[in-house]
């Protein structure tokens, strides 16, 4: 179908859509973006549809293999120009074990079956701490090309031919059609609904729980097609309600509620409004006027390849440059207009060369513009390469009192080599644990079950025995400081290191490790594993009833507005939910000391990619110091507690560095590595004496 041949709303409402995706991805934010597909979705079945219904007036019957030349025509050149650039810029861009993953998932984009891979590996959407491949969203693609492999061939053996029927029977096989799809449609629907409270990653991903968006839009073509124009004030009204359905789920919706069912179900049937109310004409209807927008039309027109390019450009882009967001978008719009003008319409008529002859303007600019992107991002990115350097710290000197050195050598050790992660300008050849390493799927996980550290940071899995003899260190000696560990996923990562400091034989402590992934030491329920995170937190304080530690050490996530998991949660409310909690604890214990997880920062993998270098991934201490503050605060009060200032640790100058010796300090923007918990652990020791938790020399007072 041509474009020209499309309902300027129709366009229009492509350009709502794509704008939303582009902003969630780009800013995360309207928060339910991502909705945009949702509305792709209804809005491909109804033109596929209803072309597909006007060949069949036209010529008595459906051409499969007509229609599939078209789908491929109208697809496959900007999208295997996607592919082929991406993969080459992935390849050079990316580490090897990553790359791997990147081009198996170039290969499942080019079969259209990207969404399958993403859900059979368990891939969320959503996830805050993951690296997303570059062709992540080609998985709506893959849904609407397996919907499109049934459809036409459905509606052939559901229609027939056209020609040498009465009306009647016209008419008798257009309401079957119609009722048959419905029913589909429906059924896809209550499959949605049933599968996103089993397993909402496969849901978000699978085809089964996605048609029924597309067979909305079916249905909507089918019942257009016969039925009358409707009344004008009808009409009015029904594209008001829509657009405003639209527009409000794209701007409150949140993933929480349940994707695709029933959070899609108000913007596509908001979609379905407006398509039926715009029947009368592509003017008959004047509150669809903003949709008709000309820039917004244009916006629709180049919707396609602006879907395409754009979250590689976000995704591989900043391991280039440090272009700011707003202008990694601003190329990739610019890059979607030239793929419009050049391959989208050389490719999508017949007669190749008739095509560029009559398009050479177009085909012109659409050049001059690819090359216009290319010497930005070339720019860019060597003049972030040749840029000065910040400054070198002058020396560690001034991370403490002079007069402590000989008292805590070890904590002027690590202030010596956070001072020089700030300053290191190369990543090491020795680099532990690699880039490689953290950018293979599923590393998190291997970390419990697979790796050296399983046997500590596997205690704290969901659903492990805890509190068994593996999960304690230290020696059972009368004099021994016991010390309980609780949190959630920061606190189980952060266990080598209390492990290693339990090894210390005159460090006197006993560490048991009661922490457990996804499961804060909080009252307040998140939105994963609630049922379980209350059980275990019930089952840690009657372990600490029963055993009465010297300690406890609580470690939980840093409070993020955008952390999927803290959704509609606020700040105040989860550091309520952390006191209240402690509050609990206090009577069965000696003292409390909140021990804060590292300071978040960049992804690692996409800091250690590419032409990035320890300077670019620095991070400020500055979320990490005014969480602490208000910790302190909402602790306040709650005798024998305190909150421990670990900053020390990872940073410095109100830097902290992602480098500190030859090791990485984080694996993810906010999971301490294994080894950088085991190796901060002397230091760590010295800390807790010098602020009296653990006996020993305490800080020098005057």
């Amino acid at each position: 179908m041509h474009t020209r041949t499309l309902r300027s709303d129709v366009q229009g409402l492509r350009g709502i859509a794509v704008a939303a995706v582009v902003l969630d991805h780009a800013f995360h934010w309207p928060s339910g973006g991502f909705l945009g597909v949702d509305v792709f979705f209804v809005l491909s079945g109804f033109v596929i549809t209803a072309g597909l219904l006007r060949e069949r007036a036209r010529s008595g019957r459906i051409d499969l293999r007509a229609f599939a030349v078209r789908r491929v025509r109208r697809l496959a050149p900007a999208a295997m120009l996607v592919l082929v650039t991406t993969t080459a810029a992935a390849w050079v861009l990316l580490p090897a074990t990553r790359f791997g993953s990147v081009a198996t998932d170039a290969l499942w984009s080019a079969l259209a079956v990207q969404n399958w891979r993403l859900a059979s590996e368990g891939t969320d959407y959503f996830a805050a701490t993951t690296s997303a491949s570059p062709f992540q969203h080609f998985w709506s693609l893959g849904v609407e090309e397996q919907f499109y492999l049934v459809l036409p061939v459905l509606m052939l053996l559901l229609l027939g031919r056209s020609a040498g029927t009465g009306r009647s029977a016209e008419v008798g096989r257009a309401g079957l059609t119609t009722v048959v799809i419905a029913v589909l449609t429906i059924c896809s629907l209550a499959w949605a609904f049933l599968a996103v409270t089993r397993d909402p990653g496969a849901a978000y991903f699978s085809t089964a729980t996605r048609a029924w968006e597309l067979g909305l839009g079916v249905v909507v073509a089918l019942l257009v097609r016969r039925g009358r124009a409707l009344r004008p004030l009808l009409a009015e009204v029904l594209v008001v309600i829509g657009s405003v359905a639209i527009i409000v789920s794209i701007v409150i919706g949140r993933e929480s509620i349940g994707v695709p069912a029933p959070l899609a179900v108000v913007p596509t049937i908001g979609t379905a409004l407006v398509l039926i109310a715009g029947t009368g004409g592509p003017r008959g209807v004047r509150a669809a006027a903003p949709l008709r927008w000309r820039p917004l039309v244009g916006l629709g027109a180049i919707s396609y390849s602006l879907y395409l390019w754009h979250w590689p450009f976000i995704v591989l882009l900043p391991l280039f440059t440090s272009l700011p967001m707003p202008a990694i978008v601003a190329l990739s719009l610019l890059a979607a207009i030239a793929s419009y003008a050049t391959v989208e319409t050389a490719f999508r008529h017949r007669g190749l060369v008739s095509t560029l002859r009559e398009n050479r303007l177009r085909l012109q600019l659409g050049g001059l513009t690819v090359l216009t992107v290319l010497t930005l991002i070339t720019v860019s990115g060597t003049a972030e390469r040749l840029k000065p350097l910040p400054a070198v710290p002058a020396a560690a000197a001034d991370a403490g009192p002079a007069e402590d050195d000989d008292a805590f050598p070890a904590l002027r050790a690590r202030a010596d080599a956070v001072a020089a992660g700030l300053a290191a300008r190369a990543w090491p050849d020795t680099l532990t644990p690699s880039a490689d390493a953290i950018s293979a799927a599923g590393y998190a996980d291997s970390l419990t079950t697979a790796s050296d550290w399983a046997s500590t940071i596997g205690c704290s899995r969901i659903g492990a025995d805890w509190r068994a003899a593996g999960c304690t260190w230290g020696p059972e000696a009368e004099t021994s400081t016991d010390i309980v560990l609780a949190g959630d996923s920061t606190g189980a990562f952060s266990a080598p290191g209390w492990r290693a400091l339990a090894d210390v034989s005159e460090a006197g402590v006993r560490v048991r490790n009661a922490a457990e992934i996804g499961c804060p030491f909080s009252t307040t329920a998140l939105r994963s594993d609630a049922a379980t995170c209350a059980t275990h937190n019930a089952e840690v304080l009657a372990e600490l009833e029963r055993t009465r530690p010297d300690v406890l050490v609580v470690t939980n996530r840093f409070w993020d507005e955008n952390d999927p998991s803290l959704e509609s949660i606020d700040q105040d409310a989860y550091q309520d939910g952390i006191r209240e909690m402690i509050e609990a604890a206090r009577v069965h214990v000696g003292r409390v000391v909140v021990v804060p997880a590292t300071p978040p920062g960049y992804a690692p993998t996409s800091c250690t990619a590419g032409t990035k270098g320890p300077q670019d991934c620095l991070t400020s201490d500055g979320v990490a110091r005014s969480q602490m503050r208000a910790l302190t605060s909402a602790l306040r009060g709650v005798e024998g507690t305190e909150v421990l200032d670990t900053t020390p640790l990872w940073c410095a100058f109100g830097s902290c560095p992602l480098l500190i010796g030859d090791v990485l300090t984080r694996f993810d923007p906010v999971h301490v590595t294994p080894e950088a918990s085991h190796a901060s652990a002397p230091a760590l020791l010295e800390l807790l004496r010098q602020q009296g938790i653990l006996p020993g020399v305490a800080r020098s007072t005057p």
